[in-house]
């Protein structure tokens, strides 16, 4: 059942070319188009005049809505077809408006063939469509945030994170408060979510690309005088090697490894500054945090003058190198982590 309110009007002969200016009465009904398809209920607008080659024109402004009660809220409240054609006394005859409510009677056998149509679309396209198109942007959405993740760390993530939740709960609110909510709006949302992550995830391929195109400080050569390499030239691999040579810890996914052993322990001299070379030969961004209190003092070395030792950068992106000074004064046994992946990346320094 549909609920029809047809608009008659005349536009004098002598007008009608105003009255189909830009700006005028004909233009501004096929405008208010826009209007109607954000009101709830309304389903279709028609505008039709008469082709005489003589005499007043007559307009015929048709409006179908799916039920009385959307009807009567459009005519009650402005603007609406009506208050369109009062602003524009100029062009009409007057006298000559007229406004008619009316119901739609249908067939049976148009009655039929449309809920045919419709049973056919809702069997057939929306279970094909609507779980693809909500595995695409599932899909998107796990990409895109998970190589955003990849780029950022410490607070910038966890805004983020908090940034998004709340997006989300906002916009179910609401779309909840809302359910005749126009389907522009609905597909706005998804289109814009879809821009953000996949811009984002854009930005993140781009930056891990730049990254790895960017070496990393070689390390340095040992001397002829400076044994093998982390030897340091102490027990262990304490401090610099009379050459200048330094111990090598090499980060994989997800590990550390010195001197071919996983999940080291690593003796270092007390209270003497040791260097070691860091290389990252994993795909994924690691670093290397040293806990001397016995606990590490933040989730993310690097965050405050006060954190334990830190590699230097304190993120290291696949195949750069980094540094780490360590120089504890007191023997003993302290741990190390990777922060990105501080449950399996793991070890000690041995303090000696």
């Amino acid at each position: 059942m549909e609920y029809i309110q047809t608009v008659l009007v005349q536009i004098e002969s002598s007008r009608l070319e105003r009255a189909s200016e830009p700006g005028g009465l004909l233009a501004e009904l096929d405008e208010h188009r826009n209007f109607l398809r954000q009101q709830p209920g309304f389903r279709d607008l028609r505008i039709t005049r008469s082709i005489n080659p003589e005499g007043n024109v007559l307009l015929v402004i048709e409006t179908r809505w799916a039920d009385d009660e959307s009807l009567v809220r459009y005519e009650t409240n402005e603007p609406n077809v009506a208050s369109i054609i009062r602003n524009h006394q100029d062009v009409i005859v007057r006298d000559s408006l007229q406004v008619l409510d009316m119901e739609a009677l249908r067939t049976e056998t148009s009655f039929a063939r449309q809920e045919a149509q419709t049973g056919a679309y809702s069997r057939v396209a929306l279970p094909l469509l609507l779980p693809l198109g909500i595995l695409a942007f599932a899909l998107l959405f796990i990409y895109g945030l998970s190589r955003v993740y990849l780029e950022i760390q410490g607070n910038w993530a966890v805004g983020l994170a908090a940034g998004l939740a709340i997006l989300v709960l906002l916009l179910a609110a609401y779309f909840a408060s809302n359910p005749n909510a126009p389907g522009w709006q609905i597909g706005g949302a998804l289109v814009l979510g879809a821009l953000l992550l996949g811009g984002g995830a854009i930005w993140a391929v781009a930056e891990e690309d730049e990254g790895e195109a960017t070496p990393g400080p070689a390390a340095e050569e040992p001397s002829p005088g400076g044994g093998e390499p982390g030897g340091g030239g102490q027990p262990g691999g304490g401090g610099p090697s009379p050459g200048g040579g330094a111990n090598s810890i090499t980060l994989g996914d997800d590990f550390f490894e010195f001197q071919g052993q996983q999940g080291p322990t690593i003796p270092v001299p007390a209270g003497e500054a040791t260097t070691f070379d860091l290389t990252n030969q994993g795909s994924a961004i690691h670093n290397m945090h040293v806990a001397i209190t016995g606990e590490f003092r933040s989730d993310f070395c690097g965050n405050t003058p006060q954190d334990d030792p830190c590699s230097d950068p304190n993120q290291i992106r696949k195949g750069q190198s980094a540094t780490i000074v360590i120089n504890i004064p007191e023997p003993g046994s302290y741990d190390f982590h990777c922060d990105f992946h501080p449950q399996e990346m793991t070890g000690k320094i041995e303090v000696q």
